[in-house]
């Protein structure tokens, strides 16, 4: 695991762990985001290139990561 040195705010790591904490019931035909799909979205924001994959985020530092 690469670490970024880029780090997330309080509120995108609370979205992050509240992704992932979410359970799967789909009404509609909608699947709700993945934490990882979570992660690299704010990872962008945060100016961090497009990568192959998604970046994760380190919940307990909020740190950014790659493989």
């Amino acid at each position: 695991m690469k670490y970024t040195g880029v780090f997330a705010t309080k509120d995108e790591i609370d979205a992050i762990a509240h992704a992932a904490k979410m359970p799967c019931i789909v009404f509609g035909g909608h699947y709700p985001k993945s934490p990882q799909e979570v992660a690299h979205k704010y990872a962008l924001k945060h100016g961090l290139p497009e990568i192959i994959g998604y970046y994760g985020c380190d919940l307990r530092t909020g740190e950014f990561v790659s493989v």
